[in-house]
Parts: structure tokens; C-alpha cells; sequence
């Protein structure tokens, strides 16, 4: 099982934590158990998310190579995550944040529904005319897997809900409900008495068994309602007959007569009411509840105030988690490794005797940079204390006993090619950027991992660079199948596969060779900015000044400097690419048109990949919206009876709602 401590992710970057999360998700869906911890996976996809918020994991759910066995859906309501707290100040901050957004209402006299927030998976299921149809997991929050055959097994499954309803009005209930699958300790326990069938903890084994082909076990699943929406027309219109919820409370009114569980609910009309359910929980009611809690869900009961906060990255603004504080344990440290990064950052890991918090086993903590080291005064064989952040990531927080004096004492040179070390803020650096082993072998894997190459894992690129076969970026393109066939574990028919991947990267946008360049303090939307802003061909960008890059907005005399410096810096890398690819040309903006400029917003299915049409949206020089609001120029959908967050606010906003085909014609 895969856990934040695990060696294979320590100091991994952005695009190999993507191919971990896709082979976790194979697993996840096909295998009936997991290889991954379900929080370590939730904590890696959110860290993915904002560093590479375009990466394939996220449409990988659809992708005609990634069947999990069963048939995929869009989602019907909202099924983003939450954003999170973990103390009182800044619960209320969060919420007084919000108070413009909401027409200035004083968030500290509205009422909050106050939820215990399941450790569980996310679940929508859909009903029409009262009759459950489908049910889909949460997926990437916009399209999930269709496990109907296995959630109506499950306890508390509620297969019909029209009872109730003016059956001379309407035929029934058609919408959605989101539930929590988890496992209730007692039946977790009844499942690990099954020979073969031994999971970490609950959460792990409710994620496992609902997503078996099979369907087996799943009996020892539960149900728990949190949400419902209702599915009519986008004109707002409500069919007859049917209820319409302006307040939380409303909507848990509902479920339970309709014969749903839902989670306990408790309404207050204050943040000390809040703070008194939180403390009672986290003290007393946690440790004694029948399934895994990790804090309190707190949402605005007001559902008015709820859709004026709208939605951000698919996270609604009107709620929020309350984390309970994390489990902690006490360990010794063995050893501390440390690793150089493909930039030259020297991180320290701590090795321990393993130990258990919160049904992972961790062996590696985390110990930030060497000033952490120093403040904390951590030593090897001193006794720690290790929390796990948010029930995830293992780090160490103080010292307990002290069995060596002083601190553990940093490398004065590079681990890797024995470069002396420089201090760069909190960090330690290795300088050497274009000889140092460790961040030439990382910048290579990177370089692979941006460009999306398959099939050539970190192993191989190891094992290239071991032989001699690659030390710049361009020599992927001259490598043949030959070069594979002395390599052990690989052979012809990989190598085959691999020159194929890697030969059909030749032709490359500019903006591609200089991110799969890996230009330090060169991010990919300041190289969108630049390359928009007139610097458009290489010998541009080779040959820019410090003063042409101070004069862009946003980027002051440090950071011009930074970028400069980087490009001399990965002058051999950019100048390698360039050498074996042909450039694509790329559309010279318009500073006129209708896409300059202007803020865009997308729902809906396209018939192009979402990164695809955001893209040609940055390249044409407009902006990308996470949801609609008043400065949002276009909202682009192709449904034509949407019914999502966005389409509404468009509505609300008088947004322009154009479809895929107009905005290709705005483009030309």
C-alpha cells in the first residue's frame, strides 16, 4: 500500500505523482483493492491539481485506454471537494472573507448546518420519477464511474422515492442525492475476519468493495446522504408538485422523509455554537462513532447566500471543513537522507522506526528544509514527535527526547556532484545546474513526464542515462531501437514502442520546448505571457534582455533576472530540443478580437478535450474562469439543456453563453 512516506514518492514531482495517480486509479477501479491510501491519493491528486491543473489524470477517467469495467458519466450536481480549516480563527475568517460576495451579509448572524464529514467516497445517485437509475462515483468531480450494480446492495440504499410526492401532480423524484459510502466499524471488522480480504482501515476497504466488478461485499457498505438537487429546466421553472429547498435544513428534511440516512445534522446560528459541536466532537463523540469521521462539514443553511458565494474549482464557496487536528505518535529517528531535486534543492527525509498513525505505517517524515532542523534541534536516535497533517503527510513536529546533543549537520556539498552548497532562503542549493548528475537525471525525467511520453518510466530513463545514451533532452530523439535491446528488463519490442512515443513529440509549439526545457523560475503561464507579449520565436526568447522582461506586467527586476538567468542557464537544454523538432507554428494574437482579453468559462461535454480548447483560449490571449461571475465575458457549452452552476450564474450574471462552434468562429 502506497502512503506520503513511501520511498517511491519522496521529493517526486508534479508529473511523476500524475502517472503514480493513474496507476493507483487502475488499481482502484479494476483491482477490488487499492494500491494507494485513499487520503494519500485525495492529498496527491490536490497537490497535482495546482501545480498541473491540465495533467491527463484528470480526463484519464474517460480515456479509451483506461477501462475500468464500468461505463462513465457526467455528473448531474455539483461533486467537487471542500476547502478546508483546521482552527476556529480561521473557520470564521474563512466565512468572513466572503461577506462582499454575499451582498455584505454579516456572516457571524447567519445559520450553518453543522455536519460530521464522513472519512468515505463520494457517491451521486440519480433517480427518475422516483426510481434509482444510476449512481456514479465522484471520479474527477466532473465525470465518474456508473457502480449502480453494486450501490443498490449496499445498507440505507433507498431504491424509490416518489412515496410522498402528489402522485396527481408529479410521477416522482427526478434529480440526484449525494451520499458518502463508508464502513461502520462493526461491519469493517465482520470484513477483515474474511480470509484474503484484509484492508488498513475502513476507508480503504468502503473505497475497494464499491468499485469490484464483481460486487462482492458490498453489503458491508452504508449509505449516508448529504446533499440533493433537483434536475428541471434551466429556466428555474420547479415541475408541480415538487419541493424547493432554500435551506440546508430543507434539503436534510427532505431526504428523511423520503426514507433516507443522512448524516447527523446540527443547525446553528453562531461560530460558537459551531465551536461547541466541533470540541464535544473532537473530544468526546469522535472516538465512539459508528464509521471514521476527520472533522465537521459547515455549510451557510441559506441556500440564496449559498449560490451568490457560487463555486470556485469546483469547490462550493458556501461550505467548508472543519478538520479535527491529526492523530500523532512518538519515534526515533534513524538516519536522514538528502536528496537533490532537478532545480538543485536539497531536501532532508527523515528515516524512523516505523510506526502506525491512523492505519498507515509511516517509515519517512518530512523535514521541510535545514532550518527546520536546526529550529526544532533534531538529532539522529532522538525520539520525535510525528503528526500526519490533515491525517495525510507524516511530518515531524518537535523533539521529545533528546538522546544525541546539538542537531543533525547539513552537507556542506552536494550528495550528488560534490558542488559546494549554497543557502537560498530557507533552502539549500546545489549550483551546478548543468552538471550535476542528480538534477540533469531529474530535469531528463521531467522532460519526459511534460511532453507525456509514454511508456519510458524513471527506471528507464535511469538506465539510459547510466549507459551513456542521453544526457540532453534532445538525445531522446536520436536514441534507436537498438540502444534499448543491451538494457536489462527492456528489449525490442519496448524499445520499438518507446523510439515510436518519443518520435512522435517532433513537432512541438514553442510554448512545449520551453516547458519541457525545465527552465528554473520560468513557469508555464509566465512563457504563455511572453510568448504572447511578442517574444514568439526562439532566437526571442534566447536572446531576451533583463529589461525586456521587466517592462511585462507583473514581473519586477528580481524575477526578470530569475527568468534570465535561467534561460542562460538551459541555453544547451532549449538548444537540444530545438535542434531535433520542428517548430509549430503557433497563431499570432489579435489584440482586437472578441478573445483578447476576455474572460471564459466552460461546462459541459466538448468535442475536444477541455485542456485543449483552454489552450487555444491562453494562446489567443483570453482567460480562463473556474466559474462564472460578473466579470466573466462567455460561458462556452455545447448542452443544450444545461443545467449546471455555471449555466445558472451566466444567467444571473447576463453572461454571454455561446456554444464551441461560435467560439471557433469568434477565433478565426
Amino acid at each position: 500500500m502506497i502512503t506520503l512516506d513511501s520511498p517511491e514518492i519522496k521529493n517526486i514531482s508534479p508529473e511523476k505523482i500524475g502517472e503514480i495517480l493513474i496507476d493507483a486509479k487502475k488499481a482502484y477501479y479494476t483491482g477490488g483493492k487499492p494500491i494507494m491510501d485513499d487520503s494519500t491519493y485525495d492529498t496527491l491528486e490536490e497537490i497535482l491539481r495546482k501545480k498541473l491543473p491540465y495533467h491527463r489524470v484528470f480526463t484519464k477517467i474517460g480515456h479509451k485506454n483506461f477501462d475500468s469495467g464500468f461505463d462513465k458519466k457526467h455528473h448531474i450536481m455539483t461533486m467537487g471537494s471542500l476547502n478546508k480549516v483546521n482552527t476556529y480563527n480561521d473557520l470564521t475568517h474563512y466565512f468572513e472573507l466572503k461577506s462582499a460576495a454575499a451582498g455584505n451579509v454579516n456572516m457571524r448572524r447567519i445559520s450553518y448546518v453543522v455536519q460530521p464529514k464522513c472519512d468515505g467516497i463520494s457517491l451521486e445517485i440519480i433517480y427518475k420519477n422516483g426510481v434509482l437509475v444510476e449512481a456514479i462515483t465522484r471520479g474527477d468531480g466532473h465525470i465518474g464511474d456508473v457502480v449502480t450494480q453494486n450501490v443498490v446492495k449496499m445498507k440505507n440504499a433507498v431504491m424509490n422515492i416518489s412515496k410522498g410526492l402528489d402522485p396527481s401532480k408529479v410521477e416522482g423524484f427526478t434529480g440526484s442525492v449525494r451520499c458518502e459510502i463508508v464502513m461502520t466499524n462493526k461491519d469493517f471488522k465482520k470484513l477483515n475476519q474474511i480470509p484474503d480480504e484484509k484492508y488498513s482501515n475502513s476507508r480503504n476497504a468502503a473505497s475497494g468493495i464499491s468499485q469490484r466488478l464483481d460486487g462482492q461485499y458490498s453489503e458491508y457498505c452504508s449509505l449516508y446522504a448529504v446533499d440533493v438537487f433537483y434536475d428541471f429546466p434551466f429556466q428555474g421553472r420547479i415541475p408541480e408538485g415538487q419541493v424547493s429547498f432554500n435551506t440546508e435544513t430543507d434539503k436534510i428534511n427532505f431526504l428523511k422523509a423520503h426514507g433516507f440516512t443522512t448524516v447527523d445534522n446540527f443547525l446553528c446560528n453562531d461560530f460558537s455554537e459551531i465551536e461547541t459541536i466541533y470540541q464535544k466532537f473532537l473530544t468526546k463523540t469522535r472516538n465512539n462513532y459508528p464509521y471514521e469521521i476527520d472533522g465537521l462539514v459547515i455549510k451557510v443553511d441559506n441556500q440564496e447566500i449559498q449560490h451568490c458565494l457560487g463555486v470556485k474549482n469546483n469547490r462550493p464557496k458556501g461550505q467548508v471543513a472543519y478538520k479535527f487536528p491529526a492523530r500523532t505518535s512518538q519515534t526515533r529517528i534513524v538516519n536522514v537522507e538528502w536528496q537533490v531535486g532537478p532545480m538543485g534543492t536539497i531536501t532532508p527525509v527523515a528515516q524512523v522506526d516505523p510506526i502506525e498513525i491512523s492505519g498507515a505505517v509511516i517509515s519517512y517524515a518530512s523535514l521541510a528544509n535545514y532550518d527546520l532542523i536546526k529550529e526544532k534541534n533534531i538529532n539522529i536516535d532522538d525520539i520525535v514527535e510525528i503528526q500526519r497533517r490533515g491525517d495525510v503527510i507524516p511530518h515531524i513536529e518537535s523533539t521529545i527526547v533528546k538522546v544525541n546533543p546539538g542537531h543533525i549537520i547539513a552537507p556542506t556539498n552536494c550528495p550528488s556532484c560534490k558542488t559546494k552548497l549554497i543557502k537560498d532562503n530557507k533552502f539549500l542549493k546545489c549550483p551546478n545546474l548543468k552538471n550535476c548528475p542528480a538534477q540533469i537525471l531529474g530535469s531528463l525525467k521531467l522532460f519526459c513526464d511534460t511532453l507525456k511520453i509514454k511508456g519510458i518510466s524513471d527506471k528507464t530513463v535511469n538506465k539510459l542515462y547510466q549507459a551513456g545514451h542521453i544526457r540532453l533532452p534532445g538525445d531522446f530523439y536520436k536514441l534507436t531501437v537498438f540502444e534499448f535491446e543491451n538494457l536489462v528488463g527492456l528489449g525490442k519490442k519496448s524499445g520499438t514502442n518507446i523510439v515510436q512515443q518519443i518520435q512522435a513529440k517532433k513537432t512541438l509549439t514553442l510554448k512545449q520546448i520551453l516547458d519541457s526545457a525545465i527552465i528554473p523560475n520560468f513557469s508555464s503561464q509566465r512563457i504563455t505571457q511572453i510568448i504572447n507579449a511578442g517574444f514568439n520565436t526562439p532566437d526571442k526568447i534566447l536572446n531576451i534582455a533583463i529589461s525586456q522582461l521587466e517592462a511585462l506586467p507583473g514581473i519586477q527586476v528580481t524575477l526578470a533576472q530569475k527568468i534570465f538567468q535561467g534561460i542562460q542557464d538551459r541555453k544547451d537544454f532549449i538548444e537540444s530540443i530545438l535542434n531535433n523538432v520542428t517548430i509549430q507554428e503557433s497563431k499570432i494574437i489579435n489584440h482586437k478580437s472578441e478573445i483578447f482579453g476576455k474572460n471564459f468559462a466552460i461546462t459541459g461535454t466538448l468535442s475536444v478535450p477541455r485542456k485543449t480548447l483552454e489552450d487555444k483560449i491562453i494562446l489567443l490571449g483570453g482567460k480562463i474562469s473556474e466559474s462564472v461571475t460578473s466579470n466573466t465575458s462567455y460561458l462556452i457549452t455545447n448542452d443544450v439543456k444545461p443545467n449546471s452552476s455555471k449555466f445558472i450564474s451566466a444567467l444571473k450574471f447576463n453572461t454571454k453563453i455561446i456554444s464551441e462552434t461560435e467560439f471557433n468562429q469568434l477565433a478565426v
